[in-house]
């Protein structure tokens, strides 16, 4: 069983997980294209990150479908990626505000 619980610990550590904060231009079927800004630079950069099937979508604390979001063009969004997933720039997780 520790075996186990420290093959699970270690799949957790290898993840690269990094967090993006911005602003939606476009939102396409299988992909979502974000205005950020760079934190160490403070430049702006255009980032288009690929959605699927496993890509989980909250709008507050609320899980939906990426159908059901209805994410819109100007909204703020969170997109948390697994840079070391097979998929370059996968969505792991959607954020996005509630809707009042």
């Amino acid at each position: 069983m520790a075996a186990g619980l420290f093959a699970v610990a270690a799949t957790v550590v290898l993840a690269h997980e990094v967090t993006y904060q911005g602003t939606v231009l476009a939102v396409e079927a299988a992909r979502v294209h974000v205005k950020t800004i760079d934190l160490k630079t403070k430049k702006e950069e255009d980032a288009w990150f690929a959605i699927d099937k496993t890509t989980k979508v909250k709008r507050g604390e609320k899980s939906v479908q990426i159908a059901d979001a209805k994410i819109a063009k100007g909204e703020r969004i969170v997109v948390i990626v697994d840079h070391d997933a097979e998929t370059k720039m996968l969505a792991k997780e959607i954020r996005l505000a509630a809707r009042q």
